[in-house]
């Protein structure tokens, strides 16, 4: 089955990325940041799978505006400056630009925020061994 196109699942993701991150930082269970850890990789399959199929789009789209750009000029015999027929096609693209860019900024924002995760477990369980070992000093 070939994968669809969903900025609204895509936004909606970036959305949940944008208010997740307040969590993170108010608990300190390595459990449920785990958990989290979770959920991130599984949305990862998503956007990186979304990510590859707005840039098909997007360069299907890029590669019909340039035919029809010039097969238009050259019927009109007109000549276009490199840089004014990339402005061109720049801006019959932008919605499908736009999506692509979403999802790449997306996908990175949940590999910044794995980083993140994995640290904040290092650091906890590290906080765990040293309160263990505090307590094993007062003990004696």
């Amino acid at each position: 089955m070939k994968a669809v196109l969903n900025i609204k699942r895509v936004e909606d993701c970036a959305e949940w990325l944008e208010l997740a991150a307040e969590g993170y930082t108010a608990t300190q269970s390595v459990h449920w940041l785990i958990d989290q850890l979770g959920q991130l990789v599984k949305a990862m399959a998503f956007i990186n799978g979304q990510m590859a199929l707005a840039k098909m789009v997007l360069n299907e789209k890029k590669r019909r505006a340039y035919e029809l750009l010039v097969s238009s000029t050259v019927a009109q015999q007109t000549y276009f400056a490199p840089s004014l027929a990339k402005d061109y096609i720049a801006s019959k693209v932008s919605e499908e630009q736009y999506n692509y860019d979403l999802c790449e900024r997306t996908s990175r924002t949940i590999v910044h925020t794995v980083e993140a995760l994995r640290s904040c477990i290092s650091a906890l369980k590290e906080e765990l061994k040293l309160e263990q070992y505090a307590n094993q000093q007062h003990g004696n």
